[in-house]
């Protein structure tokens, strides 16, 4: 043997001992290289010269760091190793990870074997089973992105950070004319940017800086390049999308830089008067490039972010000539940009959604784009555009904004617009369904409706009252509520296609809508929105005025009184519902009753939710809603609100929905006890006799005598009239014993002398010739008591 090697014995004659481990050390096992990972990235993204560098990508996790640096420093000691200068480290300086690799301790393992000792020269390896950093090696085996500068520091060393660029930096940079220098800023703000903290890393007077020298990049120059425009869009779109309580620096800085442009005070080499908006409109213009769209989304943001529409685009009592050009030139371009036919579709939903966010705010924007024919434009959107989903939802909320002006809806209307929209009912997205049928909503209330045939419309809105979308029931009943209005053969169809049965189906199977209103913040008020439509959808069929289709009325109040369950759904809404739904419930009660009179005998036995028959509720609900009429007229009268007022109206409503409460709820009793079962009338008697419990209508009379209008007077007395006139009431006395009890023996004469309508004077003469008539047969029944008790005396 060789001087240098040991001999075998030695090593044999002691036991070895294995290292501690250490997972820096080379390994002896071999490990391929994983192939290149699969790209998500578009051709245009991966040859970008604006692709992400890896060192300008978000920070690792704490592990992935790790990995790396294991692989850094794996190489490291493999060449060293290779190269005889390889000492371990020191076990003080070492630091376990995990357990020792179950190779190395096999091997070392072996130590008495004399031709196997010798691999105990290798028992200070192991094998690293820590998973490597196999995206890091690619970067490593090839050069990173060869289309950027090979001069930068990021490409000679991929794995060395580059120090931050100065302001004056970035700004040189982004007015340079060569694109490498350009990009060099725009890959040092776009991360910055993405994550929206802009603001916070740069101070005011930097940002200003910035921010002018990415306009200036988009003014148009020689030798500009495409991909550089686009970025810098995105840049300043990202730093407009912040809310304005987070990004107020930012958004003073787009505003102050506007108003120096529209003074002509910025070095800009732009015309005067000029504004960031056409700055960004000009590119907007250039079709067909890589950053039309992004122009479009900047525009959309500078136009509709509320900061700067207020301050821009908002209406004002005196608004200067500049600002006026700027809104029609904005306004034109957007027109223009929806009328030509190489536009993308993108692009036109984000010109339409500026026009309606600054029509909402500025009255004279609004009729300047109806000067342009906007309506036109907006029907040929919704009849040319039927499949794509992201230019008719926008289109759809504007035109709900136009025809809230009736002139607009009536020139649709006209345009065939109705009959568009039918068309629409059976698209699949539910967005654009919901602003479908808020449109349609206003249009049904427009007088150009009643030209229109809309039997196919009706058709497809009472098939989507049966789906379990409470947003999508809400706006078509909505919808049929107000279709009848003006066309009342509309009202004939509807009952053709069975209306009655499906809106008594909504309000019997409400429950469904729990899961969807429970997490809506206004998920109880839209509830009630659906059994107000579906309620007032009933009333509005079965209503037998002057100009409705008589036959159609008494078909839909047969079709009412056929439905085993409209008993029940119609007591418990006059149950407990609001004021509205009970006057809404007891008016088609008592339609249905004097058109089918049949249908008031499921009423007899039927009993409400707080156990009450229905004769009772009427009578309750009678007297609460004549003392809520009267709370509301002293409202209405000490009111200091206008009469267009939200708080008028409120009150004017409330009002009259009690005294309609009132007339029809007396009007079924009268008509119940008069001419339906007798138990509705026996049912109630007792109530009315009890002395003290309140119950006596002439005590309400004698408490409203000069407050009752003269409809709710009328019905009061046919109430009075009807109950006292019963076979049962001319036997017991009934009237004598309510004016003996009220002590109201001077009412009627006093009524009668004040009130000069003929109708209530000749109801007051009925009443008094009934109390004649009760009188007189109560002295007949007192003659006959006596005879009677001096017959028995002499027997």
């Amino acid at each position: 043997m060789d001087e240098g090697v040991p001999e075998t014995d030695e090593y044999g004659s002691q036991p070895c001992t294995p290292q501690a481990f250490n997972p820096m050390m080379p390994s002896t096992s071999r490990v391929a290289t994983p192939a290149r990972p699969s790209s998500t990235m578009s051709a245009r993204q991966y040859g970008s010269p604006f692709r992400a560098q890896p060192q300008n990508m978000e920070p690792p996790n704490s592990r992935v760091q790790e990995l790396r640096d294991a692989a850094v420093g794996k190489k490291s000691y493999t060449s060293d190793w290779m190269q005889n200068s390889y000492l371990p480290p020191t076990p003080q300086s070492q630091q376990y990870h995990r357990a020792p690799s179950m190779i190395g301790s096999t091997i070392s393992n072996m130590s008495n074997t004399s031709h196997m000792s010798q691999m105990t020269t290798f028992s200070v390896l192991s094998v690293n089973t820590e998973c490597g950093r196999f995206d890091d090696w690619i970067y490593q085996s090839q050069p990173a992105l060869s289309k950027v500068s090979m001069s930068s520091m990021e490409n000679q060393d991929p794995m060395k950070r580059r120090q931050r660029m100065s302001i004056p930096e970035i700004c040189e940079s982004l007015r340079s004319t060569e694109v490498n220098v350009q990009a060099a800023a725009i890959r040092e703000l776009e991360p910055i940017a993405k994550a929206k903290q802009l603001e916070h890393t740069y101070g005011k007077n930097d940002l200003q800086q910035i921010i002018e020298a990415l306009f200036e990049v988009l003014i148009p120059r020689h030798g500009e390049t495409d991909n550089v425009i686009r970025k810098t869009c995105e840049i300043l779109q990202y730093a407009l999308m912040l809310p304005s309580m987070q990004s107020r620096i930012t958004d003073r800085i787009f505003l102050n830089l506007n108003v120096q442009l529209m003074n002509g005070q910025t070095r800009f080499q732009v015309p005067k008067p000029y504004s960031i908006y056409e700055i960004v409109m000009d590119r907007a213009l250039q079709l067909d490039t890589v950053y039309e769209s992004s122009a479009m989304v900047l525009l959309t943001h500078l136009c509709c972010k509320t900061y700067l529409m207020k301050r821009v685009f908002m209406q004002k009592d005196q608004l200067s000539e500049t600002y006026q050009r700027l809104h029609k030139t904005v306004i034109t371009f957007l027109i223009h940009n929806l009328q030509r036919a190489d536009t993308k579709t993108k692009n036109k939903g984000f010109s339409v959604s500026i026009i309606k966010n600054l029509s909402r705010k500025n009255e004279m924007i609004k009729q300047f784009a109806q000067q342009l024919n906007v309506i036109g434009i907006f029907y040929e959107i919704m009849k040319n555009e039927y499949s794509d989903e992201d230019l008719l939802w926008p289109t759809m909320q504007a035109l709900t904004t136009f025809c809230s002006d009736s002139r607009n809806g009536d020139h649709f209307v006209r345009l065939g617009g109705a009959q568009v929209l039918c068309g629409l009912l059976s698209h699949g997205s539910t967005r654009l369904l919901y602003e479908l049928l808020e449109c349609m909503r206003k249009l049904a209330d427009l007088p150009a409706i009643q030209d229109q045939d809309l039997r196919d419309s009706i058709h497809s809105l009472i098939q989507l009252v049966g789906c379990d979308d409470a947003i999508i029931v809400e706006r078509a009943t909505g919808t049929l509520r107000n279709i009848g209005l003006h066309n009342k053969m509309n009202k004939v169809y509807m009952v053709q296609n069975g209306v009655t049965s499906h809106m008594l189906a909504v309000l019997r199977t409400d429950a469904r809508f729990n899961n969807q209103l429970s997490s809506m913040p206004d998920g109880q008020s839209l509830l009630k929105s659906i059994y107000e439509n579906c309620l007032s959808i009933l009333n509005n069929v079965t209503l037998m005025s002057p100009q409705d289709i008589k036959e159609s009325a008494v078909h839909a109040c047969r079709m009412i009184s056929e439905n085993t369950d409209s008993a029940f759904i119609l007591l418990h809404y006059f149950n407990v519902g609001k004021p509205k739904l009970r006057k809404l419930a007891v008016t088609i009660i008592k339609r249905v009753i004097e058109t089918a009179p049949a249908y008031a005998e499921p009423f007899v036995d039927l009993r409400g939710t707080s156990n009450e028959p229905l004769s009772i509720l009427l009578l309750k609900r009678a007297y609460e809603s004549l003392e809520e009429w009267r709370s509301a007229t002293a409202e209405a009268i000490n009111c200091k609100f206008g009469p267009d007022t939200r708080e008028r109206r409120d009150i004017d409503e409330r009002r009259k929905d009690h005294e309609d409460i009132v007339k029809r709820s007396v009007g079924l009793l009268s008509y119940l006890c008069s001419s339906a079962n007798q138990r509705f009338f026996e049912g109630i008697r007792g109530v009315l006799r009890m002395p003290g419990n309140g119950a006596n209508p002439l005590l309400w009379l004698q408490r409203f005598k000069n407050e009752m209008t003269d409809n709710i007077l009328y019905e009061w007395l046919a109430f009075i009239l009807s109950i006292c006139s019963t076979e049962w009431s001319m036997q017991n006395s009934l009237l004598s014993w309510f004016i003996y009890e009220a002590n109201t023996h001077s009412l009627f004469q006093e009524l009668h002398n004040q009130r000069q309508n003929p109708k209530i004077r000749e109801m007051i003469v009925k009443i008094g010739q009934v109390y004649n008539q009760q009188q007189q047969i109560q002295q007949q029944q007192q003659q006959q008591q006596q005879q009677q008790q001096q017959q028995q005396m002499y027997m």
